[in-house]
């Protein structure tokens, strides 16, 4: 009888646990918002002595360190990178990018990634020295740089993820991390 009576006190312990744990049940057939766990995110602001000339390729470049980015997300996942237009307009456009400064030529922005980094190449049309990227906009360069893991990236693939503020609300992201 012992037993028993100690099989109903555990049970009825388990079934208040497995009860009281329970959150907001979600409206049915609608499907809950996902995490960003697996989503890192981080904005990167530019400085005229952040770039470099390489007269050999005939560009300038920005190295960006980030240990977040490993040969798994290289590989398998997802960087994505963004620039907010330094023009007439605001918003943020994904790279490779190209920008029509004036008539005469236009520059196009490239990104390579590497184990726990990026460069952003910054090639003009005329292969010329021209002024620093910064100083040729007269302002500093603000960039979005998106991690996504290799499950997550499949999940999501048939969105545009071209569009930063669509990225921006599918992942939750919140604007705190700046690594430079």
């Amino acid at each position: 009888m012992k037993t028993l009576k100690s099989l109903a006190l555990l049970f009825v312990i388990a079934l208040l646990t497995a009860t009281s744990c329970r959150g907001p049940q979600g409206v049915p057939g609608v499907p809950g918002h996902d995490g960003n766990a697996n989503v890192q995110s981080a904005t990167v602001e530019s400085i005229a002595v952040d770039w470099k000339w390489d007269a050999n390729a005939l560009n300038w470049y920005l190295d960006l360190e980030w240990d977040a980015i490993d040969l798994d997300m290289v590989d398998y996942g997802a960087v994505l990178v963004y620039m907010e237009n330094p023009g007439e307009f605001y918003g943020w456009h994904q790279l490779p990018l190209t920008l029509y400064p004036n008539d005469q030529y236009s520059s196009t922005l490239e990104t390579v990634y590497y184990d726990y980094g990026l460069t952003i190449f910054w090639t003009n049309s005329d292969l010329q020295r021209h002024q620093n990227p910064c100083e040729f906009y007269n302002t500093n360069l603000t960039f979005k740089v998106v991690l996504i893991d290799a499950t997550t990236y499949a999940k999501y693939q048939n969105e545009d993820l071209s569009d930063y503020e669509t990225v921006k609300i599918l992942f939750n992201i919140t604007e705190k991390e700046n690594i430079r």
